[in-house]
Protein backbone atom coordinates (compact mmCIF):
# COMPACT_ATOMS: atom_id res chain seq x y z
CA UNK A 1 0.00 0.00 0.00
CA UNK A 2 2.92 2.63 0.94
CA UNK A 3 4.51 1.76 -2.27
CA UNK A 4 1.69 2.25 -4.33
CA UNK A 5 1.02 5.90 -2.66
CA UNK A 6 4.65 6.73 -3.31
CA UNK A 7 4.04 5.49 -7.18
CA UNK A 8 1.40 7.89 -6.69
CA UNK A 9 2.88 10.62 -5.72
CA UNK A 10 5.74 10.35 -8.02
CA UNK A 11 3.64 10.67 -10.98
CA UNK A 12 1.96 13.79 -9.46
CA UNK A 13 5.25 15.20 -8.86
CA UNK A 14 6.36 14.57 -12.78
CA UNK A 15 2.79 15.85 -14.11
CA UNK A 16 3.19 18.95 -11.19
CA UNK A 17 6.57 19.56 -13.68
CA UNK A 18 4.94 19.11 -16.82
CA UNK A 19 2.06 21.44 -15.74
CA UNK A 20 3.98 24.42 -14.07
CA UNK A 21 5.90 24.33 -17.34
CA UNK A 22 2.97 24.04 -19.70
CA UNK A 23 1.64 26.92 -17.83
CA UNK A 24 4.26 28.99 -17.90
CA UNK A 25 5.03 28.48 -21.32
CA UNK A 26 1.09 29.47 -22.55
CA UNK A 27 1.40 32.18 -20.10
CA UNK A 28 4.16 33.63 -21.77
CA UNK A 29 2.49 33.52 -25.19
CA UNK A 30 -0.52 34.74 -24.34
CA UNK A 31 1.12 37.78 -22.82
CA UNK A 32 3.69 38.47 -25.35
CA UNK A 33 5.98 40.19 -23.08
CA UNK A 34 8.61 42.88 -25.05
CA UNK A 35 11.53 40.79 -26.08
CA UNK A 36 14.51 41.94 -23.24
CA UNK A 37 16.87 42.70 -26.48
CA UNK A 38 14.47 45.16 -27.61
CA UNK A 39 16.15 48.59 -27.95
CA UNK A 40 15.19 51.14 -25.57
CA UNK A 41 15.43 54.67 -25.98
CA UNK A 42 14.12 58.07 -23.90
CA UNK A 43 13.58 61.26 -24.83
CA UNK A 44 13.46 63.34 -20.90
CA UNK A 45 12.67 67.12 -20.75
CA UNK A 46 12.56 69.06 -18.02
CA UNK A 47 11.15 72.55 -17.97
CA UNK A 48 11.75 74.46 -14.90
CA UNK A 49 12.89 78.51 -16.00
CA UNK A 50 9.63 80.00 -17.48
CA UNK A 51 10.18 83.55 -19.00
CA UNK A 52 6.78 84.84 -18.18
CA UNK A 53 5.15 82.01 -15.63
CA UNK A 54 8.35 82.26 -13.34
CA UNK A 55 10.75 79.15 -12.02
CA UNK A 56 9.68 75.94 -10.97
CA UNK A 57 11.94 74.44 -8.38
CA UNK A 58 11.81 70.49 -9.02
CA UNK A 59 11.38 69.91 -12.99
CA UNK A 60 15.36 69.42 -13.65
CA UNK A 61 15.99 67.24 -10.56
CA UNK A 62 12.73 65.33 -11.71
CA UNK A 63 14.26 64.70 -14.83
CA UNK A 64 17.33 64.00 -13.71
CA UNK A 65 16.17 61.42 -11.66
CA UNK A 66 13.87 60.02 -14.32
CA UNK A 67 17.34 59.92 -16.71
CA UNK A 68 19.26 57.86 -13.97
CA UNK A 69 16.52 55.34 -13.23
CA UNK A 70 15.65 54.98 -17.65
CA UNK A 71 19.58 54.25 -18.05
CA UNK A 72 19.74 51.48 -15.10
CA UNK A 73 17.60 49.51 -16.91
CA UNK A 74 18.59 50.07 -20.38
CA UNK A 75 17.57 53.19 -21.61
CA UNK A 76 19.89 55.38 -24.06
CA UNK A 77 18.77 58.66 -22.85
CA UNK A 78 18.59 61.91 -24.39
CA UNK A 79 18.35 64.83 -22.43
CA UNK A 80 16.63 68.55 -22.74
CA UNK A 81 16.27 71.27 -20.74
CA UNK A 82 13.99 74.90 -20.70
CA UNK A 83 12.12 73.99 -24.37
CA UNK A 84 9.86 76.56 -25.93
CA UNK A 85 7.50 75.45 -28.28
CA UNK A 86 9.35 75.09 -31.56
CA UNK A 87 11.97 73.04 -29.30
CA UNK A 88 9.66 70.73 -27.70
CA UNK A 89 7.79 69.89 -30.81
CA UNK A 90 11.64 69.84 -32.69
CA UNK A 91 12.86 67.51 -29.89
CA UNK A 92 9.64 65.16 -30.36
CA UNK A 93 9.83 64.90 -34.16
CA UNK A 94 13.12 64.25 -34.10
CA UNK A 95 12.99 61.90 -31.26
CA UNK A 96 10.15 59.91 -32.92
CA UNK A 97 11.97 60.03 -36.30
CA UNK A 98 14.91 58.22 -33.90
CA UNK A 99 12.50 55.76 -32.69
CA UNK A 100 11.49 54.71 -36.28
CA UNK A 101 15.06 54.21 -37.60
CA UNK A 102 16.49 51.70 -34.57
CA UNK A 103 13.01 49.48 -36.04
CA UNK A 104 9.56 48.48 -35.14
CA UNK A 105 10.62 46.35 -31.89
CA UNK A 106 11.31 49.32 -30.21
CA UNK A 107 10.69 50.93 -27.02
CA UNK A 108 10.21 54.76 -26.41
CA UNK A 109 9.68 56.14 -23.56
CA UNK A 110 8.97 60.35 -23.30
CA UNK A 111 9.20 62.07 -19.95
CA UNK A 112 8.00 65.36 -19.36
CA UNK A 113 8.43 67.46 -15.93
CA UNK A 114 7.11 71.28 -16.21
CA UNK A 115 3.94 73.41 -16.50
CA UNK A 116 0.84 71.69 -17.97
CA UNK A 117 -2.86 72.75 -18.35
CA UNK A 118 -6.07 71.62 -19.47
CA UNK A 119 -8.05 73.64 -21.78
CA UNK A 120 -11.38 72.41 -23.02
CA UNK A 121 -11.20 68.51 -22.12
CA UNK A 122 -7.61 68.73 -23.94
CA UNK A 123 -4.30 68.20 -22.18
CA UNK A 124 -1.49 70.64 -23.08
CA UNK A 125 2.08 71.03 -22.13
CA UNK A 126 3.39 74.84 -21.45
CA UNK A 127 7.04 75.48 -23.32
CA UNK A 128 9.13 78.27 -21.19
CA UNK A 129 8.30 80.98 -23.77
CA UNK A 130 4.46 80.89 -23.32
CA UNK A 131 2.64 84.27 -22.16
CA UNK A 132 -0.67 82.71 -21.48
CA UNK A 133 -2.86 85.43 -20.11
CA UNK A 134 -6.03 84.55 -21.44
CA UNK A 135 -7.66 81.39 -22.29
CA UNK A 136 -7.78 81.72 -26.03
CA UNK A 137 -3.89 81.94 -25.59
CA UNK A 138 -3.34 78.08 -24.15
CA UNK A 139 -3.66 76.56 -27.97
CA UNK A 140 -1.57 78.29 -30.12
CA UNK A 141 1.03 79.15 -27.39
CA UNK A 142 1.45 74.54 -26.22
CA UNK A 143 1.69 71.60 -27.50
CA UNK A 144 -1.54 68.94 -27.04
CA UNK A 145 -0.55 65.62 -25.68
CA UNK A 146 -2.70 64.17 -28.19
CA UNK A 147 -0.67 65.44 -30.70
CA UNK A 148 2.46 64.03 -28.86
CA UNK A 149 0.87 60.65 -28.83
CA UNK A 150 -0.15 60.22 -32.28
CA UNK A 151 3.44 61.13 -33.02
CA UNK A 152 4.81 58.72 -31.19
CA UNK A 153 2.42 56.41 -32.29
CA UNK A 154 3.21 57.03 -35.56
CA UNK A 155 6.86 55.64 -35.78
CA UNK A 156 5.41 52.46 -35.52
CA UNK A 157 7.46 50.91 -32.93
CA UNK A 158 5.58 47.89 -30.40
CA UNK A 159 5.56 50.42 -27.35
CA UNK A 160 5.73 54.15 -26.51
CA UNK A 161 5.36 55.07 -22.86
CA UNK A 162 4.92 58.98 -22.70
CA UNK A 163 4.81 60.01 -18.95
CA UNK A 164 4.14 63.67 -17.97
CA UNK A 165 4.27 65.11 -14.54
CA UNK A 166 3.30 68.75 -14.90
CA UNK A 167 0.67 71.22 -13.17
CA UNK A 168 3.18 71.64 -10.47
CA UNK A 169 1.32 75.01 -9.53
CA UNK A 170 -1.03 77.00 -10.99
CA UNK A 171 0.21 80.46 -12.23
CA UNK A 172 -2.25 81.60 -15.18
CA UNK A 173 -4.14 84.41 -14.47
CA UNK A 174 -7.98 84.12 -12.78
CA UNK A 175 -9.17 84.04 -16.94
CA UNK A 176 -6.88 81.09 -17.56
CA UNK A 177 -6.44 79.54 -14.02
CA UNK A 178 -10.41 78.21 -13.87
CA UNK A 179 -10.35 74.70 -14.48
CA UNK A 180 -6.48 74.75 -16.03
CA UNK A 181 -5.08 72.56 -12.61
CA UNK A 182 -4.57 68.54 -13.75
CA UNK A 183 -5.13 66.98 -17.00
CA UNK A 184 -7.88 65.62 -18.00
CA UNK A 185 -7.84 61.19 -18.68
CA UNK A 186 -7.64 60.89 -22.44
CA UNK A 187 -8.79 58.41 -24.38
CA UNK A 188 -6.53 55.68 -25.77
CA UNK A 189 -3.98 56.08 -28.76
CA UNK A 190 -2.46 52.63 -29.95
CA UNK A 191 0.58 51.55 -29.11
CA UNK A 192 0.99 54.77 -26.36
CA UNK A 193 0.87 54.33 -22.83
CA UNK A 194 0.15 57.49 -20.96
CA UNK A 195 0.43 58.72 -17.22
CA UNK A 196 -0.21 61.73 -15.48
CA UNK A 197 0.60 63.26 -12.48
CA UNK A 198 -2.64 64.13 -11.04
CA UNK A 199 -5.97 64.37 -12.73
CA UNK A 200 -8.43 67.20 -13.92
CA UNK A 201 -8.66 69.82 -11.07
CA UNK A 202 -5.75 68.85 -8.62
CA UNK A 203 -2.45 70.53 -8.79
CA UNK A 204 1.24 67.90 -8.62
CA UNK A 205 2.72 68.48 -5.56
CA UNK A 206 6.33 69.52 -5.52
CA UNK A 207 7.31 67.49 -2.65
CA UNK A 208 9.94 68.53 0.45
CA UNK A 209 12.64 66.27 -0.98
CA UNK A 210 14.08 68.32 -3.63
CA UNK A 211 11.56 66.33 -6.35
CA UNK A 212 7.45 65.47 -6.81
CA UNK A 213 6.42 62.62 -5.17
CA UNK A 214 4.96 61.39 -8.49
CA UNK A 215 8.65 61.38 -9.78
CA UNK A 216 10.20 59.54 -6.38
CA UNK A 217 8.07 56.93 -6.57
CA UNK A 218 7.96 56.57 -10.31
CA UNK A 219 12.22 56.37 -10.16
CA UNK A 220 11.84 53.78 -7.23
CA UNK A 221 8.90 51.70 -9.37
CA UNK A 222 10.72 51.29 -12.71
CA UNK A 223 13.62 49.69 -11.04
CA UNK A 224 11.68 46.75 -9.41
CA UNK A 225 12.06 43.69 -10.88
CA UNK A 226 9.36 41.60 -12.64
CA UNK A 227 7.25 44.28 -12.34
CA UNK A 228 4.66 44.83 -15.41
CA UNK A 229 4.36 48.42 -16.82
CA UNK A 230 0.88 48.26 -15.92
CA UNK A 231 2.03 47.49 -12.01
CA UNK A 232 4.86 49.93 -12.26
CA UNK A 233 2.21 52.52 -12.32
CA UNK A 234 -0.11 50.91 -9.92
CA UNK A 235 2.29 51.20 -7.48
CA UNK A 236 3.40 54.71 -8.29
CA UNK A 237 -0.60 55.93 -7.63
CA UNK A 238 -0.70 53.86 -4.26
CA UNK A 239 2.32 55.44 -3.37
CA UNK A 240 1.23 58.93 -4.47
CA UNK A 241 -2.08 58.71 -2.91
CA UNK A 242 -0.85 57.89 0.04
CA UNK A 243 2.49 60.53 0.19
CA UNK A 244 -0.01 63.52 -0.60
CA UNK A 245 -2.81 62.21 1.80
CA UNK A 246 -5.05 61.72 -1.16
CA UNK A 247 -4.90 64.82 -2.73
CA UNK A 248 -3.43 64.27 -5.86
CA UNK A 249 -4.16 60.93 -7.84
CA UNK A 250 -2.60 59.58 -10.80
CA UNK A 251 -3.98 58.19 -14.42
CA UNK A 252 -2.66 55.93 -17.13
CA UNK A 253 -4.36 55.90 -20.71
CA UNK A 254 -3.32 52.21 -22.73
CA UNK A 255 -3.81 50.48 -25.45
CA UNK A 256 -1.38 48.12 -25.30
CA UNK A 257 -1.58 44.89 -26.34
CA UNK A 258 2.36 44.02 -25.06
CA UNK A 259 3.38 43.03 -21.35
CA UNK A 260 6.63 45.70 -20.99
CA UNK A 261 9.08 45.36 -17.59
CA UNK A 262 11.63 47.75 -16.69
CA UNK A 263 13.31 45.04 -15.26
CA UNK A 264 12.33 41.23 -16.63
CA UNK A 265 11.50 39.31 -14.28
CA UNK A 266 13.72 36.60 -12.48
CA UNK A 267 13.89 33.20 -14.45
CA UNK A 268 11.32 30.86 -13.29
CA UNK A 269 12.57 28.11 -10.99
CA UNK A 270 14.20 24.91 -12.37
CA UNK A 271 12.39 21.48 -12.49
CA UNK A 272 14.48 20.32 -9.59
CA UNK A 273 13.86 23.86 -7.36
CA UNK A 274 9.74 23.01 -8.17
CA UNK A 275 10.25 19.30 -6.89
CA UNK A 276 12.48 20.28 -3.88
CA UNK A 277 9.56 23.19 -2.99
CA UNK A 278 6.76 20.88 -3.25
CA UNK A 279 8.77 18.60 -1.30
CA UNK A 280 9.21 20.65 1.57
CA UNK A 281 5.90 21.53 1.25
CA UNK A 282 4.47 18.10 1.88
CA UNK A 283 7.19 16.55 3.64
CA UNK A 284 7.24 13.30 1.40
CA UNK A 285 10.07 11.16 1.09
CA UNK A 286 9.02 10.11 -2.28
CA UNK A 287 9.57 13.65 -3.59
CA UNK A 288 12.86 13.55 -2.92
CA UNK A 289 13.72 10.50 -3.94
CA UNK A 290 12.26 11.52 -7.21
CA UNK A 291 14.59 14.75 -7.23
CA UNK A 292 17.82 12.84 -6.18
CA UNK A 293 16.49 10.26 -9.00
CA UNK A 294 15.82 12.89 -11.46
CA UNK A 295 18.27 15.27 -11.17
CA UNK A 296 21.07 13.58 -9.22
CA UNK A 297 24.12 16.03 -9.94
CA UNK A 298 21.77 19.33 -8.92
CA UNK A 299 22.73 21.57 -5.11
CA UNK A 300 18.75 20.92 -4.89
CA UNK A 301 19.16 16.29 -4.62
CA UNK A 302 22.28 17.26 -2.39
CA UNK A 303 19.67 19.14 0.09
CA UNK A 304 17.04 16.18 -0.76
CA UNK A 305 19.19 13.52 0.34
CA UNK A 306 19.30 15.35 3.52
CA UNK A 307 15.92 15.73 3.95
CA UNK A 308 15.24 12.12 2.93
CA UNK A 309 17.67 10.71 5.31
CA UNK A 310 16.40 12.70 7.89
CA UNK A 311 12.67 11.62 7.43
CA UNK A 312 13.31 8.25 7.55
CA UNK A 313 14.96 8.86 10.69
CA UNK A 314 12.08 9.54 12.03
CA UNK A 315 9.44 7.49 10.25
CA UNK A 316 7.78 10.46 8.69
CA UNK A 317 5.83 10.62 5.73
CA UNK A 318 3.36 12.60 4.02
CA UNK A 319 0.70 12.34 6.69
CA UNK A 320 -2.15 14.68 7.50
CA UNK A 321 -2.71 17.96 7.21
CA UNK A 322 0.21 18.44 4.12
CA UNK A 323 -2.60 19.36 2.23
CA UNK A 324 -3.28 22.19 4.57
CA UNK A 325 0.09 23.14 4.85
CA UNK A 326 0.39 23.79 1.09
CA UNK A 327 -3.04 25.58 0.47
CA UNK A 328 -1.93 27.88 3.53
CA UNK A 329 1.08 28.68 1.23
CA UNK A 330 -1.15 29.36 -1.74
CA UNK A 331 -2.97 31.69 0.50
CA UNK A 332 0.09 33.33 1.26
CA UNK A 333 1.39 33.56 -2.08
CA UNK A 334 -1.86 35.13 -3.74
CA UNK A 335 -0.37 33.34 -7.46
CA UNK A 336 -2.35 31.20 -9.72
CA UNK A 337 0.94 28.72 -9.75
CA UNK A 338 0.95 28.05 -5.90
CA UNK A 339 -3.08 27.40 -5.82
CA UNK A 340 -2.31 25.26 -9.16
CA UNK A 341 0.54 23.25 -7.05
CA UNK A 342 -2.15 22.12 -4.37
CA UNK A 343 -4.66 20.72 -7.22
CA UNK A 344 -2.28 19.02 -9.22
CA UNK A 345 -0.80 17.46 -5.36
CA UNK A 346 -4.05 16.77 -3.78
CA UNK A 347 -6.93 16.23 -6.59
CA UNK A 348 -10.23 15.17 -5.30
CA UNK A 349 -9.95 17.31 -1.98
CA UNK A 350 -12.06 20.06 -0.61
CA UNK A 351 -8.57 22.02 -0.26
CA UNK A 352 -7.47 21.32 -4.81
CA UNK A 353 -11.41 22.39 -5.17
CA UNK A 354 -11.15 25.71 -3.21
CA UNK A 355 -7.18 25.94 -4.97
CA UNK A 356 -8.96 25.90 -8.34
CA UNK A 357 -11.59 28.36 -7.60
CA UNK A 358 -8.67 30.23 -6.51
CA UNK A 359 -6.49 30.41 -9.38
CA UNK A 360 -9.27 31.35 -12.33
CA UNK A 361 -10.46 33.84 -9.61
CA UNK A 362 -6.51 35.62 -9.67
CA UNK A 363 -6.20 34.30 -13.94
CA UNK A 364 -9.85 36.58 -14.04
CA UNK A 365 -8.08 39.42 -12.23
CA UNK A 366 -5.34 39.88 -13.98
CA UNK A 367 -6.98 39.67 -17.29
CA UNK A 368 -8.86 42.47 -16.51
CA UNK A 369 -5.63 44.34 -15.39
CA UNK A 370 -3.56 43.80 -18.46
CA UNK A 371 -4.20 45.94 -21.30
CA UNK A 372 -7.22 45.81 -22.87
CA UNK A 373 -10.06 47.78 -24.90
CA UNK A 374 -10.43 50.92 -23.60
CA UNK A 375 -14.05 52.58 -23.34
CA UNK A 376 -15.27 56.37 -23.55
CA UNK A 377 -18.26 58.35 -23.82
CA UNK A 378 -21.54 56.53 -23.86
CA UNK A 379 -20.38 52.90 -24.16
CA UNK A 380 -18.10 53.56 -21.23
CA UNK A 381 -21.21 55.10 -19.21
CA UNK A 382 -23.32 52.16 -20.60
CA UNK A 383 -20.33 48.91 -19.21
CA UNK A 384 -20.74 51.08 -15.84
CA UNK A 385 -24.05 51.07 -15.43
CA UNK A 386 -24.38 47.55 -16.07
CA UNK A 387 -21.68 46.98 -13.77
CA UNK A 388 -23.31 49.40 -10.80
CA UNK A 389 -26.74 46.95 -11.93
CA UNK A 390 -24.97 43.85 -11.27
CA UNK A 391 -23.94 44.66 -7.93
CA UNK A 392 -27.08 46.23 -7.33
CA UNK A 393 -25.96 49.52 -7.03
CA UNK A 394 -27.90 51.57 -9.44
CA UNK A 395 -31.21 53.05 -9.17
CA UNK A 396 -31.94 54.23 -11.85
CA UNK A 397 -31.99 53.30 -15.52
CA UNK A 398 -29.17 52.02 -18.21
CA UNK A 399 -29.67 54.81 -20.42
CA UNK A 400 -25.70 55.49 -20.88
CA UNK A 401 -26.33 58.91 -19.60
CA UNK A 402 -23.88 59.66 -16.58
CA UNK A 403 -26.82 61.10 -14.99
CA UNK A 404 -27.28 61.65 -11.04
CA UNK A 405 -28.58 58.17 -9.92
CA UNK A 406 -25.54 57.01 -11.84
CA UNK A 407 -23.31 59.05 -9.81
CA UNK A 408 -25.10 57.97 -6.28
CA UNK A 409 -24.71 54.28 -7.62
CA UNK A 410 -21.01 54.37 -8.47
CA UNK A 411 -20.69 56.31 -5.27
CA UNK A 412 -21.77 53.35 -3.17
CA UNK A 413 -20.23 51.24 -5.18
CA UNK A 414 -16.48 52.84 -4.24
CA UNK A 415 -17.32 51.61 -1.08
CA UNK A 416 -17.13 47.84 -2.21
CA UNK A 417 -13.49 47.68 -3.87
CA UNK A 418 -10.14 48.61 -2.56
CA UNK A 419 -9.23 50.51 -5.51
CA UNK A 420 -9.21 54.02 -5.83
CA UNK A 421 -11.71 55.71 -8.93
CA UNK A 422 -13.11 58.67 -9.22
CA UNK A 423 -16.77 58.24 -8.54
CA UNK A 424 -18.18 61.35 -9.84
CA UNK A 425 -17.15 60.78 -12.95
CA UNK A 426 -17.03 58.09 -15.72
CA UNK A 427 -13.44 56.47 -15.99
CA UNK A 428 -11.59 52.72 -17.17
CA UNK A 429 -10.00 52.53 -13.59
CA UNK A 430 -13.95 52.76 -11.97
CA UNK A 431 -15.12 49.67 -14.92
CA UNK A 432 -12.34 47.51 -14.33
CA UNK A 433 -12.81 47.99 -10.24
CA UNK A 434 -16.44 47.50 -10.63
CA UNK A 435 -15.49 44.12 -12.48
CA UNK A 436 -13.67 42.49 -9.98
CA UNK A 437 -16.42 42.97 -6.69
CA UNK A 438 -18.33 39.71 -6.77
CA UNK A 439 -21.68 40.02 -7.15
CA UNK A 440 -22.54 38.97 -3.30
CA UNK A 441 -20.68 41.64 -2.12
CA UNK A 442 -22.90 43.95 -3.56
CA UNK A 443 -24.76 47.44 -2.43
CA UNK A 444 -27.81 45.66 -1.11
CA UNK A 445 -25.29 44.23 1.51
CA UNK A 446 -23.65 47.06 2.70
CA UNK A 447 -24.74 48.80 5.42
CA UNK A 448 -25.09 52.23 4.88
CA UNK A 449 -22.53 54.61 7.03
CA UNK A 450 -24.23 56.66 9.87
CA UNK A 451 -22.87 59.61 8.96
CA UNK A 452 -22.88 60.99 5.64
CA UNK A 453 -20.05 62.27 3.60
CA UNK A 454 -21.21 64.90 0.66
CA UNK A 455 -19.73 66.66 -2.54
CA UNK A 456 -21.94 68.41 -4.72
CA UNK A 457 -21.24 67.85 -8.51
CA UNK A 458 -23.13 69.95 -11.21
CA UNK A 459 -25.15 71.37 -8.10
CA UNK A 460 -26.44 68.73 -6.66
CA UNK A 461 -25.34 66.82 -3.33
CA UNK A 462 -23.99 63.65 -3.34
CA UNK A 463 -23.75 61.66 0.00
CA UNK A 464 -22.03 58.22 1.22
Amino acid sequence: MVMQESRLLVGLAVALVALTTGLAQAAAEARKPVADSAPRLALVIGNSHYTKLGTLANPGRDAELIADSLRQTGFEVTSAADRDLKGLWQDVDEFAQKVKMRGPATVAVLYYAGHGVESDGVNYLVPVNADIRKRADIVPQSLSVKRIADRLSSAGNALNILIIDACRDNPFPPAVALGAAGLVPMGAVYGVFIASATGSGKPALDGEDGHSPYTRALAEAMIVPGERLEDVFKSVRRQVRLATGEQQIPWESTSLELDFFFVPPPPPPSQAAQLLAAAKETGNVALYDLLIDRFPASPEADEARAAAAEQRRGAANSGPGAASLVLDRARRTRTPEAYDLVAALFPDTPEADEAQAAASRLREITVLDSAGPTYEGHELVLLIQAQLARLECLGGEQAGVFDAATIQGLRRASQLSDEHFLWYRPTMAALRALKKVDSQDGCSRRRTLAVPRCLRVNNEDFCQ
